[in-house]
């Protein structure tokens, strides 16, 4: 294989720093349908708009400055979501194997099932929601840059706490959380919480953080947003000052994306995406232009038909070696010939995940068209691009 040999050609690219985008997330609690859970995200975007003392700008949601999300915690039934939080304050090491053991036998009604049976149901179900939660999180905010507040209630707590733990060091940079009755004994980066005194579901729960407001009840709505003298006020002041300070702490390149071009010539343009409105893409940009080695062109089958000619369009680059089939394209419209798409490089850990990877784009006959390894002035040119 030759030696892929890189130069760097031009460079014209400006990296202003910006505020990032936030995702509010609010994780329900137990005993809540999808609709409920909804319900109770739309009521915390309404209070935090319309009734808080420290609100949020109704502007600043038109500009896409944020935008109101719901992750849902599902519901399994009245015994089946207490032995599952119980097993929750197990897992993080609040309560002891042998406390929980005596609340899952008190809890489990359930004689046609085998209690170990029933007990691994749970757990992978859990399990099975609290990934599907963090890759959310991942898949509609962190690979785009966007920063995650979460507003938690009741059992939500215990999931967000899970989250922090799964999430890497340039994550929970971009993450804060809001904890509204919460079983926990902690909140996941030292968040502040919010507990009625009267929390009849809360209290009795072993470790769990005291009570720190007025109020009588556990629902969300009924209790802490409305049945509650300070609650609403503690609550209004705590989102807002981490919103505040995720504003003020992380911020964004003018490109949330960098996508590279490659053409017949030999040589390819890197393009930053620019964020306007949010993560909606207007235009592309050229950063600059790489040379990288290309096959000569050649001529195969009968009749013979050109193949390694026309122009390329490559989005990103793939996440590991890989070789794809290449089809001639004829036209100049910039379309896709290879039919894949690859993983877009967002940010700094995405672009290191891909260095020394070395691609192979061959024709549909196995000839070699582009040699091109993630090193070196390639490597260079979106890493300065990106945020610092």
């Amino acid at each position: 294989m030759k030696k892929i040999i890189f130069m760097l050609i031009l460079m014209i690219a400006s990296v202003y720093a910006k505020p990032c985008t936030i995702d509010i997330y609010f994780g329900n609690g137990v005993w809540n349908t999808r609709i409920q859970g909804i319900s109770g995200m739309k009521a915390l975007r309404r209070f935090m708009q319309d009734r808080a003392i420290t609100p949020l700008s109704i502007e600043d949601e038109k500009n896409k400055f944020y935008e109101f999300k719901h992750a849902y915690n599902p519901s399994y039934g009245t015994n089946e979501d207490l032995i599952e939080t119980f097993y929750q304050l197990k897992e993080s090491g609040q309560i002891s194997n042998n406390y929980f053991l005596w609340i899952f036998t008190l809890l489990n009604g359930d004689k046609k099932t085998e209690p170990y049976q029933k007990l691994q149901d749970i757990i992978r179900t859990h399990n099975e929601d609290a990934m599907y939660m963090f890759t959310k999180y991942e898949n509609s905010s962190f690979d785009y840059k966007k920063n995650v507040l979460l507003v938690a209630h009741s059992q939500g707590n215990l999931f967000g706490n899970k989250m922090y733990t799964l999430m890497n060091d340039a994550q929970k940079k971009r993450f804060r959380m809001v904890s509204v009755a919460t079983p926990a004994d902690n909140v996941a980066g030292k968040g502040p919480y919010v507990t009625a005194v009267g929390d009849y579901v809360i209290g009795p729960i072993p470790g769990s953080l005291p009570g720190n407001v007025d109020g009588t009840g556990h629902t969300f709505i009924g209790t802490y947003l409305n049945g509650s003298i300070n609650a609403p006020r503690r609550i209004a002041l705590y989102v807002k000052t981490a919103y505040n300070d995720l504003m003020k702490t992380t911020s964004c390149s003018e490109y949330w994306a960098v996508t590279m071009k490659f053409y017949s010539e030999g040589y390819m343009e890197v393009f930053g995406s620019p964020i306007v409105n949010g993560h909606n893409v207007v235009g592309r940009f050229s950063l600059g232009k790489v040379n990288f080695h290309t096959y000569p062109t050649q001529k195969v089958g009968n009749p013979p038909r050109r193949v390694c000619t026309g122009r390329w369009l490559s989005w990103g680059l793939p996440d590991s070696q890989a070789t794809f089939g290449y089809t001639e394209l004829y036209n100049k419209s910039g379309s896709n010939p290879l039919d894949w798409v690859p993983g877009t490089i967002y940010d700094k850990e995405s672009n290191e995940r891909r260095k020394d990877i070395h691609y192979t784009i061959r024709s549909q006959n196995k000839l070699t068209c582009i040699e091109l390894k993630h090193e070196g002035k390639l490597y260079d040119l979106v890493k300065n691009t990106l945020d610092n």
